[in-house]
């Protein structure tokens, strides 16, 4: 059973938040947060890096025009997720 609470919290830990949301690595900030709680934040923190890494090597091929194959770079990052 879950239970609303308010709490104040990091600005960098929204940004975490909104960033695994992002990622589809949780399915809103509140449950972001409760990963954040449950799997601890350096864990959590590894896995955003890594993402960020991921869709900034994706970027510079975007701007050198390197065409990515349709649907094929988020089957790799759906298989990597179910991981």
């Amino acid at each position: 059973m879950s239970v609303t609470i308010s709490i104040k919290v990091k600005r960098e830990l929204v940004e975490l938040a909104e960033k695994m949301v992002k990622y589809g690595l949780a399915k809103s900030r509140s449950n972001a947060f409760n990963l954040m709680i449950e799997k601890g934040l350096e864990e959590i923190k590894k896995e955003v890096g890594f993402w960020d890494r991921v869709y900034e090597k994706v970027k510079e091929l975007e701007k050198k025009k390197v065409r990515l194959e349709h649907g094929k770079l988020n089957e790799l990052l759906v298989e990597d997720r179910a991981r």
